[in-house]
C-alpha cells in the first residue's frame, strides 16, 4: 500500500514538473547540441546583439624562502559594452580595464573607446581614443575594402560558431578546434533564470589536456612560430592545472543568447608556481632550501558576458566624426605581407 502510494506520488510530481516545463516553453527532448544551434540560428537572425562584457581577477601569491613568507595580491577586473550591427556593419567596444599589483609595481587602468563603421563604397573608419601618456586626442584611420569584408565575415562565422570560410592558416584545423572545444556539452534539466527569461543552460568543462593539446596542433602548423619539442612540453606543464567551466544561457521562447561565462577560477597555478619558484633560485644553487616554494590561490578569475537587444544604430561621438583620418590599416601592411603579390625571397 505505501509502495502503491509512493508510486503515485511519484508520477503526479513528475507530471507537475513536466507540465510546468511545457508550460515555459522548455523541450526536455533538446539536446545541448539541438539547442546550440537553434542559438546560433537565432543570433544570426539578430543581425547584432549588445553586450555587457565583465573580466574579474583575484590571485594571491605567496613566496616562502626560508622562515620568510611574502604575499604578493594581483587584482584586475575589465569593464566593456560591446555593440554590434551587421549591416551595414557598425562595431563599438567602450569601457576600461584596471590592475593593481603593488608590490610589483603595477597600478593603473587603462580606457578604451573604439568604433568601426562601415562607408557607402565598402572600405571603413576607425575611430580610437586611449588616453595613455597623457593623449586624450581621438585618431581615425580607413580600413581597406577587402579588410572589413574578412572581418565582417569572421564575426558573422563567429556567431553561427564556424570557422571563416575564408580564413588563411595554412595546415591549421579550425572547425575540429571548435568541436573539440564544444564537444561534450551539457544541458540542463530544468531552465534557468536570468533577468527574469526563462533560458535553456548549457554548460561545458575544458581540462588542460584539451588546451595543451589545441596549443601543440597550432604550433605545429605554424614553424616560424619557433616552437621546439622542449617549448610545447613547457606550455603543457603551464596548461596541466587549467580548468575552464563555460556557460552558455539561450532563452527557452526564441532561442537568443541572453548570457556567456568562462569560469578559471578552479585552476591549479601551483605547477607555475613552482617553475617560477625554480627559475628565481639564487645562484643556481643545487640546495634546495635556497630556492623558493611558490604558492598560488585564485580566489576569482573570470569573464562574463550579458547580451542584450541589438541596437538600432551606433552613434560614433561627434568629435571623434570631425578627426582628420590620419592613415589606412591593412592587414597585409600588419603582417608585412601583400595578397596580391608573392613575398621576396
Amino acid at each position: 500500500m505505501k509502495n502503491s502510494f509512493r508510486n503515485k506520488m511519484f508520477a503526479v510530481t513528475a507530471a507537475a514538473v513536466s507540465s510546468f516545463l511545457l508550460l515555459s516553453g522548455f523541450d526536455s527532448t533538446l539536446t545541448a547540441e539541438d539547442v546550440l544551434e537553434k542559438s546560433r540560428g537565432a543570433w544570426e537572425q539578430a543581425g547584432g546583439f549588445t553586450a555587457a562584457v565583465v573580466a574579474d581577477a583575484d590571485l594571491s601569491i605567496d613566496v616562502v624562502a626560508g622562515e620568510a613568507t611574502q604575499s604578493l595580491p594581483i587584482k584586475g577586473n575589465a569593464d566593456y559594452e560591446v555593440q554590434y550591427i551587421a549591416e551595414p556593419f557598425a562595431l563599438s567596444v567602450c569601457g576600461n580595464a584596471s590592475g593593481d599589483a603593488p608590490a610589483m609595481g603595477m597600478a593603473g587602468g587603462i580606457e578604451m573607446d573604439a568604433y568601426i563603421v562601415e562607408q557607402e563604397d565598402g572600405s571603413g573608419i576607425s575611430y580610437i581614443r586611449m588616453p595613455i601618456t597623457g593623449d586624450n586626442a581621438w585618431h581615425a584611420a580607413t580600413i581597406t575594402a577587402e579588410d572589413l569584408s574578412q572581418m565582417k565575415e569572421g564575426l558573422a562565422a563567429a556567431m553561427k560558431g564556424e570557422a571563416p570560410a575564408d580564413l588563411n592558416v595554412s595546415g591549421i584545423d579550425l572547425s575540429g578546434i571548435i568541436e573539440q572545444i564544444s564537444g561534450d556539452m551539457l544541458l540542463s534539466s530544468e531552465p534557468v533564470s536570468v533577468d527574469g527569461v526563462d533560458c535553456y543552460e548549457i554548460s561545458k568543462s575544458i581540462d588542460g589536456e584539451t588546451l595543451s593539446g589545441i596549443l601543440s596542433q597550432v604550433a605545429s602548423s605554424i614553424p616560424q612560430a619557433g616552437l621546439d619539442e622542449a617549448s610545447l612540453s613547457a606550455f603543457q606543464t603551464l596548461f596541466s592545472g587549467l580548468k575552464a567551466d563555460v556557460f552558455t544561457d539561450c532563452s527557452v521562447e526564441d532561442f537568443v543568447p541572453m548570457y556567456a561565462e568562462i569560469d578559471l577560477s578552479g585552476s591549479d597555478f601551483n605547477t607555475i608556481g613552482q617553475m617560477v619558484g625554480s627559475m628565481m633560485g639564487m645562484g643556481g644553487s643545487e640546495d634546495s632550501t635556497q630556492v623558493p616554494q611558490v604558492n598560488v590561490a585564485v580566489n576569482a578569475l573570470k569573464c562574463t558576458v550579458s547580451y542584450y537587444e541589438v541596437p538600432e544604430e551606433i552613434t560614433v561621438p561627434e568629435e571623434a566624426l570631425m578627426t582628420e583620418v590620419e592613415t589606412m590599416i591593412s592587414v597585409s601592411d600588419l603582417t608585412g605581407t601583400d595578397s596580391t603579390e608573392p613575398a621576396a625571397e
